[in-house]
């Protein structure tokens, strides 16, 4: 993760360097978790109100606003708590939030003042309909405002001093960190989910654009695990939570009462852990990662479009699914080489 310039390097009064690091604690890491989970709760709501009757929505006021609004309110209130204890140990700016959470002290006001924007976007322009409800600057802001404050934990855990196997809750908080930000990354590509449309070939403009969509779910879907892999041994369970989280929320969402997609994410999901831990890939077994990036998408894809072709629901070619599949693995495995690149020679490092 990306570390951030200490502010505060030195006490204010005494001027003495303040050398040892203001971490949070594990649990204190999952209640900032379980906080994040009440806000992405509420933006799935709110999402849900958009899409099931958005046509009869005319204020900015709604119970599904309240559940968003008050989710930030209180994982805010917890991340400015935190930053708090820092103060009284005498940090000052973004050095009094716990190691890691920095990403959230610039988070929460920019969520606050997107916030504000979006009340008088609303008031002065009235409510949106369909995408241009995701693709608002105001709802831009919103999302990456969440996504600071929801990588924080993962932040803080990439930061301990620990290593790959790190103790079982730390990399737990990692992994729901990771799956929040899947979440909410799944959240504004709705229209682009591939695991909600069942691809057909009708035409080319009607199947480029569907499996375009599945390409482009493969890599949101790849891309956290990968990430996840970087800096520690997954957890078992931890690819099944990201998955079925994600996918549950999107169907409650979108298909209520059709839960068909989140039970196969839950055992593609599984599928993943398993190979995860037959494999045990790590950037020191370069190959088994590699080989690991490239079947983690087949675990979903193939049975997803192959299932599919085999019940009916869809009239691919086999060259069509399987291709599209394996296009998914090969895009795995681009992500692997971006993430575990190659080392340097030592006649490049020097420049």
């Amino acid at each position: 993760m990306t570390t951030l310039p200490d502010p505060a390097g030195v006490h204010p009064d005494t001027g003495r360097p303040l050398t040892d690091p203001y971490r949070a604690t594990t649990r204190e890491n999952l209640l900032t978790m379980l906080l994040g989970l009440w806000l992405i709760g509420g933006l799935f709501l709110d999402g849900w109100a958009h899409n099931q009757r958005g046509d009869t929505i005319e204020s900015f006021f709604t119970p599904w606003h309240a559940v968003f609004y008050s989710g930030f309110a209180a994982v805010a209130a917890w991340c400015l708590y935190l930053a708090s204890r820092g103060w009284k140990l005498g940090r000052r700016g973004l050095a009094a939030f716990p190691d890691g959470y920095a990403l959230a002290g610039l988070g929460v006001p920019l969520f606050a003042v997107a916030g504000a924007g979006d009340l008088i976007w609303h008031t002065l322009l009235g409510i949106e309909v369909g995408i241009e409800a995701l693709l608002s600057p105001t709802h831009l802001g919103l999302f990456t405002g969440a996504m600071l404050i929801l990588a924080a934990p993962l932040n803080a855990a990439w930061r301990s001093p620990v290593g790959r196997t790190a103790p079982s809750a730390v990399r737990w908080v990692a992994a729901l960190s990771v799956t929040s930000m899947l979440a909410a990354t799944a959240f504004m590509h709705m229209y682009m989910w591939g695991l909600l449309m069942v691809p057909q070939g009708l035409g080319w403009v009607q199947t480029r654009g569907e499996l375009s969509a599945v390409l482009l779910t493969a890599l949101i879907m790849t891309a956290p695990v990968l990430l996840l892999l970087r800096r520690f041994t997954l957890p078992f369970g931890a690819i099944t939570v990201m998955y079925a989280v994600t996918n549950l929320g999107l169907a409650l969402m979108l298909q209520p009462g059709d839960f068909r997609v989140p039970v196969l994410a839950l055992a593609c999901g599984l599928l993943a852990d398993v190979l995860h831990a037959v494999m045990q890939p790590s950037p020191r077994r370069l190959h088994h990662l590699r080989a690991f990036s490239f079947l983690l998408p087949l675990c979903v894809w193939v049975p997803y479009l192959g299932g599919a072709v085999r019940l009916g629901l869809s009239n691919l070619s086999l060259e069509l699914w399987l291709g599209v599949a394996v296009m998914a693995g090969l895009g795995g495995l681009g992500l692997s080489a971006l993430l575990f690149p190659p080392a340097l020679p030592p006649e490049a490092s020097g420049d």
